[in-house]
């Protein structure tokens, strides 16, 4: 295997992870939500550790989907280009 091919592999096994991690912030956002809409925590700690804990999660999720198409469109223009 050569590089460009594992790196295209773990661009492949990157995105769905990334992916994941999308759906699982909506739906603990979904789950804490009353019948208004609004969202409801236990107390201030947990709503300060949940949005942190999201945030780290949705900002490193769209990093990772930028590198896993990153590594695709450079596999794809190697792969053209040879």
């Amino acid at each position: 295997m050569e590089d460009a091919e594992i790196v295209l592999m773990f661009s492949l096994l990157i995105i769905p992870v990334a992916i994941w991690l999308q759906l699982w912030v909506k739906s603990r956002r979904e789950n804490r939500r009353n019948m208004s809409g609004e969202e409801e925590f236990e107390s201030t700690t947990r709503a300060l550790f949940s949005i942190v804990l999201e945030g780290t999660a949705i900002v490193g999720g769209l990093i990772m989907i930028i590198m896993g198409l990153s590594g695709v469109v450079k596999y794809i223009i190697n792969f053209y280009a040879a």
